[in-house]
């Protein structure tokens, strides 16, 4: 809160700026987003879902769990990796093949694949465990199983789950997915894909 208050006042200052003193203070304003940026202050503006989940994982690592949690709940919202052309009709004009006028011009969109929603529900759960939230924990976990993540071993042996892998939750979850002590569960090939 305090970095977005300093970032805007700066930025107010060199609107308001004569043009004469307008580069230099631009400069300054440069330098103090970069000095920020260098001390880990600023909150970065993720535009994707990759940096978004990069900058969820080194605030894991700094032990920073709400504000990883609330960059991985962005990453949702941001462009994937998997793209699509979306067809909408025109208005008017000419149609591209001939005929008749009208036809449609495609608009193309990043959206999440399913690798990106199983890692963000993964991480999700992990900072869910390290904040004491089981139930939250165990749900996005079975979101990534659903979404075909599927290293049990991992997740039984993870210390981010470490919160959560001896509550009754986790062992049913892992016993629908998994089986017990790691051996395939033959059932939980028919499990509804929700």
């Amino acid at each position: 809160t305090t970095t977005k208050s300093t970032t805007t006042t700066s930025t107010t200052k060199t609107t308001t700026s004569t043009a004469a003193s307008s580069a230099v203070a631009a400069s300054s304003s440069k330098s103090l987003l970069f000095s920020e940026s260098q001390g880990a202050q600023e909150t970065p503006k993720p535009t994707n879902f990759r940096e978004a989940e990069v900058f969820g994982l080194r605030l894991m690592q700094e032990g920073e769990y709400e504000r990883a949690l609330k960059a991985f709940e962005q990453s949702f919202k941001l462009p994937g990796s998997k793209t699509d052309i979306i067809r909408t009709k025109m208005i008017s004009g000419p149609s591209p093949v001939g005929g008749s006028s009208g036809g449609t011009e495609g608009k193309k969109v990043y959206e999440l694949d399913e690798f990106e929603y199983q890692a963000v529900h993964y991480n999700m759960a992990c900072a869910h465990s390290k904040l004491g939230n089981v139930a939250d924990s165990v749900k996005n976990l079975e979101s990534a199983f659903r979404f075909g993540f599927d290293n049990y071993a991992t997740v039984r042996t993870d210390p981010d789950l470490l919160q959560i892998q001896t509550t009754r939750e986790f062992e049913n979850l892992m016993m629908t997915y998994d089986g017990k002590n790691g051996f395939l569960n033959p059932l939980s090939f028919f499990r509804s894909k929700k």
